[in-house]
């Protein structure tokens, strides 16, 4: 046991600068990521029928679906520094105005437009990360980050609920000051990273030219299509905990305090446990992993079914988080080793956009909880199961020069 511990603390001694100025942004950040949790709630509260619920998480997911493209594009274009500012920055000022929207047709507006610059940050910092570290060091470092922002999660939520007993106003105003600190640390303290555009960037043929090239090698990039179908069918049912578990439990009488502690208690086990464990798999073959990974995340979704009291909605939070730790790391790294260098921006791009689609499908969660009740957890899981058998079954590089990836099928 000490010869891991050392070894783990020497990669974490190693890691460059960069890399904790977005595992410290990151915990900022999502200290104060107070709304996304709450949102439901809140409208619900002001009197939106879940049917406009719905449309809003759904715009909100519109909104993801351009962003990648955007981000990933970006990031190989202008550096990785500028678009993760541009997208701080502009999430922080759409979130204020989600909750200033006076009516459904604003409100729409403004949650796609949040939606589109919330998710433009990922490829950015994804590709930065990928460009800080060596191979070796990538699950490790994608792992850190995610402590980072599980650390932050842990009291947030529980924070939030406090916050929004007092106003439903302070935890939009919070998420935003807390987004803005992250977009000052980034600007002063961040490297560029790589730029792999060349020409006039702003010119629609250099971007189209850019994007033709980057979609065609990933889409004879068999291993990643895999990837991406894998986590597409595993992000469905991850997004079910994040839109339907707050009505959930406050269907069975819970209070939002409760449900802030079993979001808490999803980021305190990542905090306590997924540094290790992701530096304990990273030894092994990426698909072997990630099938057990998807697969447990989609049992611990269908768990929710028959939670009814906060201690159960915890042990389905356990099962769901420990498919988390195992597969999340592992998906970004062996993500990293199939894109090539001066393509990774747009690849995290593409590889962006399962959340948005998981969104978009996950925001029908709602509804369709409100049609079908705990029936609709087991539905969802069943997404997770799937992606893990998806995984089983090597996959062909059908491109003219295949990417070496040492160790990750």
């Amino acid at each position: 046991m000490r010869p891991f511990i050392t070894h783990l603390l020497a990669d974490l001694r190693i890691m460059p600068r960069g890399v904790w100025v977005l595992v410290g942004g990151q915990f900022v950040n999502r200290l104060g990521s107070f709304v996304y949790p709450f949102l439901a709630i809140y409208l619900t509260g002001r009197g939106f029928g879940l049917g406009d619920v719905t449309l809003v998480l759904g715009a909100i997911a519109v909104g993801h679906l351009g962003a990648p493209f955007a981000g990933g594009y970006l990031a190989d274009a202008i550096g990785r520094r500028n678009t993760i500012v541009a997208a701080l920055v502009g999430g922080a000022l759409t979130l204020v105005g989600i909750f200033f929207s006076p009516n459904l047709p604003a409100l729409l507006v403004m949650a796609a437009t949040h939606g589109f610059f919330s998710h433009m940050f990922g490829p950015a910092a994804n590709a930065l990360l990928s460009d800080l570290v060596t191979p070796q060091q990538r699950v490790t470092a994608y792992a850190l980050l995610r402590l980072a922002i599980n650390a932050g999660f842990a009291a947030g939520p529980a924070i939030a609920g406090l916050l929004y007993a007092v106003s439903p106003v302070l935890i939009f105003t919070g998420d935003a000051a807390t987004t803005l600190v992250f977009a000052a640390l980034a600007l002063l303290f961040l490297p560029h990273g790589l730029r792999t555009v060349t020409g006039s960037v702003s010119s629609p043929r250099v971007i189209l030219r850019s994007w033709t090239e980057a979609g065609r090698d990933a889409w004879h990039n068999g291993p990643f299509v895999q990837l991406y179908v894998g986590m597409l069918l595993m992000a469905v049912a991850f997004m079910q905990v994040f839109t339907v578990l707050g009505l959930h439990m406050t269907a069975r009488g819970l209070d939002t305090f409760s449900y802030g502690v079993a979001m808490g208690f999803n980021g305190f086990l990542i905090m306590c446990f997924e540094l290790p464990l992701a530096h304990l798999v990273r030894r092994f073959p990426a698909r072997p992993v990630l099938v057990a990974g998807f697969a447990v995340t989609g049992l611990g979704c269908a768990a929710f079914a028959g939670a009814d009291s906060l201690t159960e909605c915890l042990l389905a939070m356990a099962v769901f988080t420990f498919g988390e730790m195992i597969s999340l790391p592992i998906a970004a790294g062996y993500a990293s080793e199939l894109a090539p260098v001066a393509l990774r921006g747009r690849y995290f791009g593409v590889f962006g956009t399962v959340w948005g689609l998981a969104g978009l499908v996950g925001s029908a969660g709602p509804w369709m909880y409100g049609q079908l009740g705990p029936a609709w957890w087991i539905i969802a899981g069943v997404g997770g199961l799937a992606g893990g058998a998806g995984m089983l079954f090597r996959s062909t590089d059908r491109r003219a020069v295949a990417v070496s990836s040492p160790g990750s099928v």
